[in-house]
């Protein structure tokens, strides 16, 4: 009897909809490590505007704040989309969390999310459910230096319980293989929100803010590690995507080519690429993305098509 290894590695390129690509236009990563990753309010509207342009099916961008919350963050997202959504009013986007340190107890970290639900229209909403440590650099010594990026279960239950209310799509972040059995759960106990999908994190040498090759965080980006992520997710019928972050000279092709071809979705964008020997644009990299899909011969989606396939209309 064939394994489940077996079968993924020997299935044939099939899929049920147009592929989904969407540009992560700017995150923790500064002009210090590419100076392409646009910043500040006329930048980073430009750059959605670019990337819309060039054919992304959707714009997850930060503001220019990730630690206030509620009614500021709410405030200064629209001050960084607006001029975007004044030339293109369907743009398709989501924000990312506000990080709670700091913030009143009872906070979940969501609350902006919905009011971007409730006041724009704003359908998706990211929980990352684990805890995870991200290493700047080392020292001369060995010495491991970064920051744990937290979330525990009593915020994730507050962020779902949120998504619930407000009746926002959940994009449940897998940065480790803890993370996706955390989302499972949720997911299996009715806790997934309509339009919900799966975000399946790839990490390279220089995961998500260093600028050496020093990371430690998370699955590297091969097929065996899409195909170990695969087999854990089972039968869970939620559209899934890949992110691939700090990959430095690795080769994502084949990732992202058996990605397309069994039927996932592809993020990409500054928010996750560094390679200190290329300076690509968040343009170059969609471009990147959207020749693969062609070169499968999977039909790359239209951008009024993403609320369909992910299960929001």
């Amino acid at each position: 009897m064939s394994s489940r290894y077996e079968k993924l590695s020997k299935a044939k390129p099939s899929w049920t909809t147009s592929v989904i690509i969407e540009s992560h236009i700017n995150g923790m990563r500064s002009k210090d490590h590419n100076p392409n990753i646009p910043v500040g309010y006329d930048e980073v509207a430009a750059e959605a505007i670019k990337c819309w342009e060039a054919g992304a099916c959707g714009i997850h961008l930060h503001n220019t704040n990730i630690f206030v919350g509620g009614e500021e963050a709410y405030q200064d997202y629209m001050k960084t989309v607006r001029p975007a959504l004044n030339k293109y009013p369907d743009m398709f986007w989501y924000a990312t969390g506000t990080n709670t340190d700091g913030q009143p107890e009872g906070v979940s970290g969501v609350e902006h999310s919905q009011l971007l639900r409730e006041r724009e229209g704003v359908r998706l909403c990211t929980i990352d459910c684990g805890s995870a440590n991200l290493p700047f650099t080392v020292d001369e010594n060995g010495n491991y230096v970064g920051v744990v990026y937290s979330v525990p279960y009593d915020q994730i239950n507050k962020q779902v319980a949120g998504c619930e209310r407000s009746d926002l799509g959940i994009i449940w972040g897998v940065y480790e293989p803890g993370y996706l059995r955390t989302a499972l759960q949720y997911i299996k106990r009715g806790r997934s929100t309509k339009g919900s999908n799966i975000d399946l994190y790839f990490f390279g040498d220089y995961g998500s803010v260093a600028m050496q090759p020093v990371n430690t965080t998370g699955v590297p980006p091969t097929i065996e590690s899409l195909y170990f992520y695969l087999d854990m997710m089972g039968d869970c019928d939620l559209p899934w995507f890949i992110s691939i972050w700090g990959e430095g000279n690795a080769d994502t092709r084949p990732l992202i080519k058996r990605t397309i071809e069994l039927g996932g979705h592809v993020k990409t964008g500054l928010e996750l690429h560094f390679d200190p020997d290329r300076r690509p644009t968040n343009v170059e990299l969609l471009q990147e993305v959207q020749g693969i899909a062609k070169e499968v011969g999977r039909p790359i989606a239209r951008q009024d098509e993403v609320k369909g396939i992910l299960g929001l209309e």
